[in-house]
C-alpha cells in the first residue's frame, strides 16, 4: 500500500509540474530569441478583421494570428503617443512616469515637453543589459530623443516627415547587419495611420460622403502598413527565432462621440487597441484571450519570457500565464487597469483638464475634470454597451464610486518617479510639420 500511495503521489506531482515544465521549458528553449516590437500608431482594433471588422484590411495580420496568441480586450493607458508609447516602454502608468505632455503647439514656437525619466530603466535598456542589440526606427515626432525614447539604443533613426518609404530604406539599409547579431532587439514605430491619412492604391476607393470617405482612407492606410510588415517579416525571417510583437499605442475617433482624431477622450475607440504575439517555435494557433490587457503588459511578460529577473516597479503583469493556461489568473481577471489623458490649452499656455479612466472586467468609469469648469462622469458596460453609449453612472453609483476610488487610491500610493522635462524652440518647417500631423492647435 506504502508503494502503491508513493506511486500515486509521484503521478499527481507529475501532472502539477508538466505543465509548469511546459511553460518554463519553452522559455528555456527560447532562451535567446530576437525581440521584434512594432507599434502601428493610431490603429483601432476594431478595424482589422482579427477584431470582426467586415473589411479584410489585414490580410498578412490576419494570417500571423492564425498561428500567434490575440488578446481581444487590451486597453491602453492613454490616447496619444507620447504618454502612451512611454507606459509601453517603462510599463508604468503616464502620472508615474511623466510623459504627458509632448509636441502639441498653439501659437507658441517654444513649447516644454516631458521625458522619461533617466532612472527608469526602458524595455531597450533592459535587453541590451541582456547582451541585445538595439534597433529603432519611427516616423511620429514624438518618439524622439527630447522625450527620452533613444534610450538604450544601439542605433535609433527618426524621420519626423512620417514618410513610411523612408523607414523601409532604413531597415533594409539595416536587414544585413541586424540579422549577423547573435540576438537583436528592433523596434518599429509605424505612424501611417495617422493623419493625413493618404489615399493608398490600390485599397482606397473614394466615397461620396466626407466621413465614409475619411475612414476609406484611414483603412486603405491600414493595408499599406500591413504590407510593409510582411516584407518586413519575410527579409528578416521573422518566422524564425524570433518573438513577434504587434499592437498599436492608442486608437481613432470617426466622431462616435462628436470628435474626431484622439488624445481628447478616453473612449474605447481610442484607447482599446489590438495586441498580437507571435512565440517562435509554438503553436498557439488561433489562440484568443478574452481576459482585459494593457499594452504596458508587454515589458514584463516580454522580460519574464526572458527569464529576466524584475528590478524595477512594473505596473503591467506577465500575460504568460494566460498564454501557457497556468493557474486560475485571479490576477489578471480581477485587476483594475486605468488610463490617464492630460490635455494642455496651448493658446493660453495653461492646462485644460484631466480625464481619468478604471477598467475593471466588463465595467469602465470615466472622470473629466476641466479644472472647476466642467466635471463629467460615466459608466458604461462593455459587454452590452461596447460602443459606450449609455451611461449607467446615476442607475449603478455603487460601482461607479468604487472605480473612480480605485483610481484615487493607486494614483495617490503608486510610485511615481521625478519629471524630466525639456524645453524645444520650433522653427517653421517643424510647424509645418507638427501641423499636419494634427499637433498644432
Amino acid at each position: 500500500m506504502s508503494t502503491m500511495r508513493l506511486l500515486g503521489a509521484a503521478a499527481l506531482a507529475a501532472l502539477i509540474i508538466a505543465p509548469l515544465s511546459l511553460y518554463h521549458g519553452c522559455k528555456k528553449k527560447n532562451a535567446e530569441p530576437n525581440v521584434v516590437l512594432i507599434v502601428i500608431d493610431t490603429l483601432r482594433a476594431d478595424h482589422l478583421p482579427i477584431y470582426g471588422y467586415e473589411k479584410n484590411t489585414a490580410p498578412f495580420l490576419s494570417e500571423l494570428a492564425s498561428r500567434g496568441v490575440v488578446f481581444e480586450n487590451t486597453f491602453s493607458p492613454s490616447s496619444w503617443t507620447g504618454p502612451a508609447t512611454a507606459s509601453i516602454f517603462t510599463s508604468l502608468y503616464p502620472f508615474q512616469h511623466g510623459v504627458t505632455t509632448g509636441f502639441f503647439a498653439g501659437k507658441f514656437f517654444n513649447v516644454e515637453i516631458n521625458r522619461i525619466p533617466g532612472s527608469i530603466e526602458t524595455l531597450p535598456e533592459l535587453l541590451k543589459k541582456d547582451g541585445y542589440k538595439t534597433y529603432g526606427v519611427a516616423n511620429n515626432p514624438n518618439i524622439c530623443d527630447e522625450e527620452g525614447f533613444t534610450q538604450g539604443f544601439d542605433k535609433f533613426m527618426l524621420f519626423k516627415d512620417a514618410h513610411e518609404n523612408k523607414m523601409t530604406l532604413q531597415l533594409e539599409s539595416w536587414s544585413s547587419e541586424i540579422k549577423a547579431q547573435k540576438k537583436y532587439f528592433l523596434y518599429i514605430h509605424y505612424n501611417d495611420c495617422h493623419v493625413p491619412y493618404r489615399p493608398r492604391k490600390p485599397w482606397y476607393e473614394k466615397k461620396e460622403e466626407k466621413r465614409e470617405d475619411i475612414i476609406a482612407r484611414y483603412d486603405s492606410e491600414i493595408s499599406y502598413v500591413d504590407e510593409k510588415i510582411k516584407k518586413m517579416y519575410e527579409r528578416f525571417g521573422w518566422d524564425k527565432n524570433t518573438l513577434l510583437i504587434i499592437v498599436a499605442d492608442h486608437g481613432e475617433e470617426f466622431w462616435e462621440h462628436n470628435r474626431t482624431g484622439h488624445g481628447k477622450n478616453l473612449y474605447g475607440e481610442v484607447i482599446r487597441v489590438p495586441m498580437l504575439f507571435y512565440f517562435p517555435g509554438e503553436d498557439n494557433a488561433k489562440k484568443r484571450i478574452k481576459i482585459n490587457a494593457s499594452n504596458m503588459d508587454i515589458l514584463p511578460t516580454v522580460r519574464n519570457y526572458l527569464g529576466i529577473k524584475n528590478t524595477q516597479v512594473e505596473e503591467g503583469i506577465d500575460l504568460l500565464p494566460l498564454v501557457y493556461g497556468e493557474g486560475n489568473n485571479t490576477q489578471a481577471g480581477d485587476r483594475y487597469i486605468f488610463s490617464h489623458l492630460l490635455k494642455h490649452n496651448r493658446e493660453q499656455d495653461g492646462p485644460l483638464g484631466y480625464h481619468k479612466a478604471t477598467i475593471y472586467q466588463d465595467w469602465k468609469y470615466i472622470f473629466v475634470d476641466k479644472f472647476q469648469k466642467e466635471y463629467r462622469r460615466e459608466l458604461f458596460n462593455m459587454k452590452e454597451d461596447p460602443r459606450e453609449k449609455n451611461n449607467v453612472y446615476k442607475t449603478n453609483l455603487p460601482m461607479a464610486n468604487m472605480l473612480f476610488a480605485r483610481f484615487t487610491e493607486f494614483e495617490k500610493k503608486c510610485k511615481k518617479f521625478p519629471q524630466e522635462t525639456q524645453k524645444i524652440e520650433l522653427d517653421k518647417k517643424k510647424m509645418e510639420e507638427l501641423k499636419t500631423l494634427g499637433y498644432v492647435r
